[in-house]
């Protein structure tokens, strides 16, 4: 994949004999805090940031900024490699639903250095939760976080555990990230603010909103991003995005050689569009599974607009299996190619398991479509108002479609089945 090789190309991992050969300067002891103390160099301005070398050093930071240090205006940067292996990690920042959270606000630059093995070690070390526990207005770039073995309840990120208003650049995450609610492989839950060029592999886990790159978003951007690897989780489960709630993006995005699993709202990028989402020039290759409204690009689409994106694989589910959308509700399907073989019981289609409204246009399925009730090229069950030729203006099917009742090369049922 390409942006997985421009990515690793950015990362450096120092070879341990070089690592130790660094000289680590230390900053003058001063009264401010910020510096004393924790970091090898630096001012925390643009032009000389605060740097950060050792795991003690790392830690020493956290510990400032969950004292209340938000670090506004500052730079910090690392200027090694890390291991945090059998480190009793702390986050850096505390998220609280109720109020009093402790965020970093400031500039946070991996330089290209990767941190390793956090969350990772003997029975002793308490797994992490996160990298940042909090993030309110920060700029997080160039951070490599290898070898992860993330665990936690709620708002659990390889990353973040939560974000506002904040902007996450070219960084990667790799391992395994499991807990129940809002859990992401880069970050847990996000409320405003941008994803660019960043990519997590491996594994994530969760009960409820559970996504590969981003378990549950508000308002959130996500450009050139990556996602390999597996997604498990039961309700809201999606390959990049587990639930949208309002206003959010995945624009030019690749989820490659991922397998999503869940049981209801379950895609293969987002799981549940509430209202407004958008995914444009993106592309899913891999398997979906679920049990009910199951989607090659999202599961249940309230109100959201995909364009011009492709599906590759395979998608399978009981009940509103589509090759693009399970459930689609409102907004628009236009442009969108897919090739994926679709498998289930009852409102099965190519491009939507069942549509109740909305519009897709200029679409193309060419995958086998199999069900039992109300199965159909482009879609499984039309529940629509607008008249069929409207709604799927100039969409074509050529995969061949096989069923038991209310089967059509276009459309299979247009009432409520009853299977």
């Amino acid at each position: 994949m390409a942006l997985t090789a421009a990515l690793a190309m950015d990362f450096v991992l120092l070879a341990e004999s070089e690592a130790a050969s660094r000289t680590v300067r230390r900053a003058p002891v001063r009264r401010d805090c910020t510096t004393s103390s924790i970091f090898a160099s630096g001012n925390g301005s643009r032009s000389n940031p605060f740097v950060i070398r050792t795991a003690a050093q790392l830690s020493a930071f956290a510990n400032a900024v969950n004292n209340g240090e938000s670090y506004s205006g500052r730079y910090i940067r690392l200027g090694a490699s890390i291991d945090l292996r059998n480190v009793q990690w702390t986050p850096i920042g505390v998220y609280r639903e109720e109020g009093g959270s402790r965020s970093f606000s400031g500039n946070f630059n991996g330089a290209g250095f990767s941190i390793l093995h956090m969350g990772a070690g003997n029975a002793a070390a308490r797994p992490a939760t996160s990298f940042f526990g909090s993030l309110n207005g920060a700029t997080v770039e160039r951070v490599c976080l290898q070898f992860v073995n993330v665990t936690g309840i709620s708002h659990v990120g390889g990353l973040a555990s939560f974000m506002a208003g904040s902007t996450v650049n070219n960084s990667r995450v790799s391992g395994t990230v499991s807990g129940r609610n809002a859990v992401g492989g880069i970050v847990g839950s996000a409320h405003s603010g941008s994803v660019n060029n960043s990519l997590f592999s491996g594994e994530v886990t969760g009960t409820n909103g559970v996504g590969g790159l981003v378990g549950a978003v508000d308002r959130l951007n996500i450009r050139s991003s990556s996602v390999t690897g597996r997604v498990d989780g039961n309700t809201d489960v999606g390959g990049f995005v587990g639930g949208i709630l309002f206003g959010s993006m995945i624009v030019d995005s690749t989820a490659d050689t991922v397998v999503v699993n869940g049981e209801r709202n379950v895609g293969g990028f987002i799981g549940n569009i509430i209202y407004t989402g958008r995914i444009e020039r993106s592309v899913f290759n891999g398997q979906v599974r679920g049990n009910s409204v199951v989607g090659g690009l999202v599961g249940n689409m309230g109100r959201g607009f995909l364009i011009n994106s492709n599906v590759v694989g395979s998608v399978r589910g009981r009940s509103q299996a589509g090759g693009i959308v399970g459930e689609f509700l409102d907004g628009e399907v236009r442009g969108c190619v897919t090739s994926a073989s679709v498998d289930g019981m009852v409102d099965i289609g190519g491009i939507a398991g069942r549509m109740s409204g909305g519009i897709a246009r200029d679409n193309v399925n060419s995958g086998m479509i199999n069900g039992g009730e109300s199965v159909g090229g482009l879609v499984g069950s039309y529940l629509a108002a607008e008249p069929m030729d409207f709604a799927l203006a100039n969409s074509t099917s050529t995969g061949h479609v096989r069923g038991h009742f209310s089967t059509g090369p276009v459309v299979g049922g247009t009432g409520q089945s009853q299977f």
